[in-house]
């Protein structure tokens, strides 16, 4: 008997969870009940994993895929609790940051999480005005061209990731961790987009993404995302 995607208790308060089922056309759908309209803007390609996943290819120029900010206002982070987790390759060929997934207008309001060319993913709130433009939680040691699986939680002014790396085979790591470093970033009211910055013009991924996910009001413990980990790894090992 299959069980209802609402009554997982890892599911509880998904905002978006993208698992990109269609393999073809130019939107994507949401499992989250929130159900927002999510466009594949310039045509990011479908692809099947050997073990018969569907993954997102971005190609690092101008492809990202993009939600409007009235689709996805529960998104709108500031004081509250929230998780984000994804899988992702990042390829290294255009040599340029990326921004793996945001809500945000730069170093004003939102959040979104960063990967840098010496391998840091960061987590950036965007603050408007005052002494500090962003504040952040960093985790080094994420490389190219190779599957990881990346988990963030946020509690007050603590961020946590957790990382999966299919070469070694370990689980749902901790790894980065910043105590008292993320300040609330001001409300926004900006789309949110995976695969690029603002606005869709710059920092763009360059690589495959699955199951990009968000969970508002909700902190997920390093237990949580290690049964994620475990429950889909095996996508990635073929």
């Amino acid at each position: 008997m299959s069980v209802h995607y609402d009554a997982l208790a890892i599911n509880r308060n998904m905002a978006l969870d993208l698992p990109f089922r269609e393999g073809t056309g130019t939107i994507t759908h949401s499992l989250a009940k929130t159900h927002p309209l999510v466009t594949l803007v310039n045509t990011p390609a479908f692809g099947t994993l050997d073990s018969y996943l569907g993954v997102l290819y971005l190609d690092g120029v101008d492809q990202y895929l993009e939600i409007s900010a009235g689709d996805t206002e529960i998104m709108d982070f500031t004081s509250e609790d929230y998780s984000i987790g994804s899988w992702f390759w990042a390829t290294d060929a255009l040599d340029d940051d990326k921004t793996l997934i945001g809500r945000f207008l730069v170093s004003n309001n939102g959040w979104e999480i960063y990967h840098y060319t010496n391998l840091l993913l960061q987590m950036r709130h965007h603050h408007a005005g005052g002494s500090l433009t962003r504040s952040s939680c960093n985790s080094g040691g994420w490389a190219y061209g190779k599957w990881w699986f990346m988990g963030f939680s946020r509690t007050g002014a603590t961020g946590q990731f957790c990382r999966g790396d299919i070469d070694t085979f370990e689980g749902a790591l901790p790894s980065g961790y910043s105590a008292f470093g993320l300040e609330d970033p001001e409300g926004c009211a900006q789309n949110l987009i995976i695969g690029a910055n603002t606005g869709g013009a710059i920092n763009h991924w360059n690589g495959i993404i699955w199951r990009p996910r968000v969970w508002f009001n909700r902190a997920l413990t390093e237990a949580e995302w290690q049964q994620i980990w475990e429950k889909e790894v095996e996508w990635f090992r073929s």
